[in-house]
């Protein structure tokens, strides 16, 4: 787990008011590939272990998007960029979702155009746009992110994501062959969402899930606990903020899971956010009731989505034998600047090495280990700030004007 704020930042949407298609009487509608092909490979970065890639709109404005399992329309976050594209909106609707409070507004916009490196063209769409900038992505990932987009995809391609190499590979259904080393599972579409079969056992306890696999949350596992029998969270957890929703911070436990098996892969001790009972409003992402499997978790294998033969298919990544890991400093961070360059302390666990080291709310940290923003990632910073228990941590930071050195060791504290 890289950035334990944004652990379900896109844990977002349940939209009231479906975002009915206004092109039933155009020529052209979704994606498609340009004639003649039959896959096309984008790059993509991964932040904090979601999958980042560029979208045009309109063909004019290039921006960032997650790529997400778990929306079904596509979403501009920041409405300023709607309204430079001048954007047509249709009405205005409401928004549940988890946090603060019940809902939050957005603006529908349609007859949007959007292009994907390689010639991907996706003419009359539907998107979106928030009425504010509620989820921050931008801060809390550490990039200029400004959209989610996701089944608009993966219901028209066939959907290979690399997680060793950052390649995006869509392919052409008809002519797609899945290779000898990819683990074949079923995967049920349930509405736009994707879910999977998996087995978890705490103690002499065991549960088989249906549950949701969401490449547009950070974490590895989040179960809601209270709405699955035969099975108790686990004993040892940490009360925290689990990450952030379209209405504010979401609070609740984290602790291991003794065992997840998901067919013949098995994972021991992996990482499960499980939010407090009443902590929702709504559920988190419509039909996902018991929870989801997210980027920390896939990002240990080489995924590929196939919708139309309702399949998944793993091949065992870089990353797979890789231990599950939690923050150790006990301190959030976010970016914040023009050029998103400044670290901020937005958060301390009290108690943590952080607290106890007298690090603050507020504290503007330019240095860490000898590390900036200039030459590292907020991702990088996250990794290093989880490394081994016991390590020495540097800080170098300001308070009030104030330069501070302060120094602590990270400890394992789940």
């Amino acid at each position: 787990m890289k950035n334990p704020i944004i652990s379900l930042i896109t844990f977002i949407l349940v939209i009231n008011t479906c975002l009915s298609s206004t092109a039933s009487g155009q020529k052209e509608f979704g994606f498609k590939m340009p004639k003649k092909t039959k896959r096309i490979e984008i790059p993509f970065e991964q932040h904090n272990n979601l999958v980042v890639i560029p979208v045009t709109i309109n063909g004019f404005l290039t921006l960032k998007f997650i790529l997400d399992t778990g929306v079904e329309n596509a979403i501009i976050t920041e409405k300023l960029y709607a309204d430079i594209l001048n954007l047509n909106y249709l009405r205005q609707i409401t928004i549940d979702g988890p946090g603060l409070v019940d809902s939050v507004e957005a603006f529908v916009a349609n007859q949007v155009t959007f292009g994907l490196p390689g010639g991907v063209i996706g003419k009359n769409m539907n998107v979106l746009v928030l009425k504010e900038d509620y989820l921050m992505l931008s801060e809390n990932i550490g990039e200029n992110v400004s959209g989610i987009i996701g089944y608009d995809i993966f219901s028209r391609f066939v959907v290979e994501i690399n997680y060793d190499t950052n390649i995006l590979v869509l392919h052409d259904p008809k002519s797609y062959k899945k290779g000898r080393r990819k683990v074949e599972l079923p995967l049920e579409i349930k509405g736009s969402k994707p879910f999977m079969q998996a087995t978890i056992k705490q103690g002499d306890e065991t549960a088989a899930l249906d549950i949701m696999v969401d490449t547009g949350a950070s974490h590895a596992a989040l179960i809601d606990y209270n709405h699955l029998t035969g099975i108790s969270l686990p004993e040892k957890t940490i009360e925290t903020r689990l990450g952030r929703g379209i209405a504010g911070d979401i609070p609740g436990y984290l602790g291991r899971i003794d065992q997840v098996t998901i067919n013949d892969f098995d994972f021991s001790e992996m990482l499960v956010s499980a939010p407090f009972e009443g902590a929702y409003n709504k559920v988190i992402k419509r039909g996902a009731r018991i929870g989801t499997f997210g980027g920390e978790l896939l990002n240990r294998f080489n995924v590929t989505f196939d919708y139309q033969k309702s399949k998944v298919y793993l091949v065992q990544g870089q990353r797979y034998n890789d231990a599950f890991e939690y923050d150790m400093s006990g301190m959030s961070l976010n970016t914040v600047g023009s050029n998103l360059d400044t670290l901020v302390v937005v958060d301390v666990q009290k108690d943590g090495p952080a607290y106890r080291a007298d690090i603050r709310e507020g504290d503007v940290i330019y240095m860490i280990n000898g590390r900036t923003l200039k030459y590292n990632s907020l991702s990088d910073m996250y990794e290093l700030l989880q490394r081994r228990d016991g390590k020495k941590i540097k800080i170098k930071l300001y308070r009030d004007g104030e330069k501070k050195k302060i120094e602590f060791q990270l400890k394992k504290i789940i």
